[in-house]
């Protein structure tokens, strides 16, 4: 007959030796409160406030091909060696313009690449200071940067991921559908939170160790959240009904990351499938790139918060032109065909004619006005505004949450590909995590690459529709000018492409979860050769929205608890086929790695039906210029 673990005492509330008892009752979302809570929004530049992300209260500004193309210069031109110093170089500055400058399609003009220099010389001042660069800043930007990781930080990542790789075949955790390609070290989606089984520790915990992770536990279950919690609709994006995008089921764990002093961190509650034992070495590694990842983050997240309440059009390079404007009109003498004058001779055809009324003779005369327009009018393509700088905003997560630390879901990956199977196939558009995870930034760092062509992570973003209709000049039907500018079509989808950034070894990219992202195909260089990539991604949980987290919830893996069990007690002392008996009669909680596989399928299939739903709610926005 199974049992389920006994615990010292039957009181859910009851402190444990080492946790403190205090009378303050744990809230958060799905425990104490709903799950799809959120604070109080206060509005305005200087106003605490949650971050938005691609599914809740977030649509950008649309932007003109040309100004897309500009962003895409200035990524490519601090991809080059020595850029900083090159900038300034007015020889190379002059050959870089010769590259750029075209005529072809929409064009590139010596005033845009003009812009692109004077912004890049700014650019390049902040370098110096912040070793970090904006891309693709316009109302939310992401951050590059190869030199704000030392090579002495990668080296120790390097060595500290081969005591996770280096285990028998039978024990690598092959991610499922990845045709053997993707290595999962550490993943949120094994032995995540779930609702209605996981146990919780029912306390505010501000105390909570590494060291105490095993000795901290209670009986007390997180509830299973309504079906109202979870079809709600969230802001002003109206996407609530079916497929949900609220979790009744999963949560991924963060861990809780306190400041320690002006530069460093700790990470103080285990990262879930990350041994707090074990593995000890691994979490001072990942403290030391977690510390590097907070000023990108406050980077990024402070150009939302900034530029959400300035004038939506002060974030463009090109402003918006109101309506599509063109070179060529219609000619006076050509606008009107003449008339049969008084007293002339009808002929036979034009009496006829002329049993028309005067509405069919003004539609065909319109119909001779659209036909030479289409003919003869050039689109007038816009140019940036004048250069002015714009000042990195002054946020600063270290500062804003000295007292409550930070809450961070850690994975590391590697994709492996092998002369047998040579070819990546990409990744899909997504946004990370649910929305149950409130995951507000994410922050990529590459640390090994080897005999890999060249990859590139793209980016999308809703837009607004509201702009283009309103600012629209052209008439009924008449806005391929719009289309042709923007890149967008009428009933189409109000999506943009942001731009796509490269990811190479050493590089570190932090971005808000305010786009879609897509991992873009790669391939082995030698086709003889094995190759790999390595990636550690940390995802931010939004610090005004925090989540249950590891501090809150014991480890959950079966595995880890024969471990303490074996060590000491009374069943330490048992033979082992007698512990082994006893784990296996272990019911419900803690959680067998067979059966945490099992919920990580059904983790991932609920997670394509979400992303379906991301989907399904950013393609129900499109365009519609009809005057209707």
């Amino acid at each position: 007959m199974k049992r389920t673990r006994e615990h010292p005492s039957n009181d859910p509330a009851a402190p444990s030796p080492s946790r403190p008892r205090t009378s303050q009752r744990l809230q958060r979302p799905a425990f104490g409160l709903p799950l799809n809570w959120r604070p109080e929004r206060s509005y305005g530049p200087n106003q605490k406030f949650y971050f938005p992300n691609a599914v809740a209260e977030w649509s950008a500004i649309e932007a003109t091909l040309r100004e897309t193309s500009m962003l895409a210069v200035m990524n490519l031109l601090t991809d080059k060696d020595e850029w900083r110093r090159k900038v300034f170089d007015e020889s190379i500055v002059e050959h870089w313009r010769k590259d750029a400058v075209t005529t072809e399609g929409q064009g590139f003009s010596d005033e845009m690449f003009d812009f692109c220099i004077a912004e890049l010389r700014d650019k390049a001042k902040e370098h110096e200071s912040t070793g970090m660069v904006v891309l693709f800043d316009q109302e939310a930007a992401a951050v590059k940067s190869d030199s704000i990781v030392p090579s002495e930080l990668k080296e120790e990542l390097q060595a500290v991921a081969k005591l996770l790789e280096d285990v028998p075949e039978k024990d690598k955790d092959w991610h499922p559908n990845s045709d053997n390609q993707v290595l999962d070290l550490v993943h949120p989606s094994l032995f995540p939170l779930m609702y209605g089984r996981s146990r919780i520790i029912p306390e505010e915990r501000e105390d909570c160790t590494l060291d105490d992770c095993f000795t901290n536990h209670s009986n007390e279950i997180i509830p299973t959240p309504s079906d109202d919690e979870a079809y709600e609709n969230i802001g002003s994006s109206n996407v609530g009904g079916s497929p949900p995008l609220w979790s009744k089921k999963y949560q991924w764990l963060p861990s809780e990351v306190r400041f320690d002093g002006d530069a460093d961190v700790k990470i103080t509650s285990y990262i879930n499938n990350l041994h707090p034992v074990l593995h000890r070495n691994i979490y001072p590694v990942l403290e030391k790139l977690i510390a590097k990842a907070i000023p990108a983050w406050s980077l990024a997240l402070g150009i939302v918060k900034a530029r959400r309440y300035k004038w939506r059009e002060d974030n463009l390079r090109i402003p918006c032109p109101h309506g599509a404007t063109y070179e060529e009109v219609w000619p006076e003498k050509q606008k009107k065909p003449a008339r049969p004058a008084a007293g002339d001779t009808p002929s036979e055809q034009d009496l006829g004619s002329q049993d028309s009324d005067d509405e069919d003779y003004e539609d065909s005369e319109e119909d001779d006005y659209v036909a030479w327009r289409e003919a003869h009018r050039k689109l007038v393509l816009p140019q940036p505004r004048a250069y002015r700088p714009t000042p990195s905003p002054d946020y600063d997560l270290r500062r804003e949450f000295a007292a409550q630390g930070l809450q961070v879901i850690v994975k590391l990956a590697n994709i492996h590909l092998t002369p047998s199977n040579p070819s990546y196939a990409g990744g899909s558009w997504h946004v990370e995590g649910c929305l149950n995870e409130r995951i507000c930034a994410t922050a990529l760092y590459y640390y090994d690459e080897q005999n890999i062509t060249t990859s590139r992570l793209a980016f999308r973003q809703r837009i607004s529709t509201d702009s283009l209709y309103f600012n629209k000049t052209a008439g009924q039907d008449d806005y391929g000018g719009i289309e042709y500018l923007y890149g967008i079509e009428s009933d189409g989808p109000a999506i943009q492409s942001v731009g796509k950034v490269e990811t190479r070894e050493g590089r570190l990219l932090a971005f808000p979860n305010v786009w879609q992202h897509c991992v873009e195909p790669f391939e082995l260089r030698d086709k003889t050769m094995p190759g790999h990539r390595k990636i550690v991604a940390l995802f931010l949980v939004d610090p005004y929205q925090r989540v249950i987290s590891t501090a809150n919830v014991p480890p959950q893996q079966k595995e880890w608890w024969g471990r303490e069990v074996r060590g000491s007690g009374v069943l330490g002392k048992l033979p082992e086929e007698l512990v082994q008996q006893v784990l296996d009669e272990v019911d419900d909680w803690p959680i067998g790695l067979e059966e945490a596989k099992e919920v990580r399928l059904d983790l991932m299939k609920e997670r394509r039906v979400y992303q379906e739903g991301v989907q399904a709610s950013l393609d129900e926005a499109t365009f519609n210029f009809c005057e209707h």
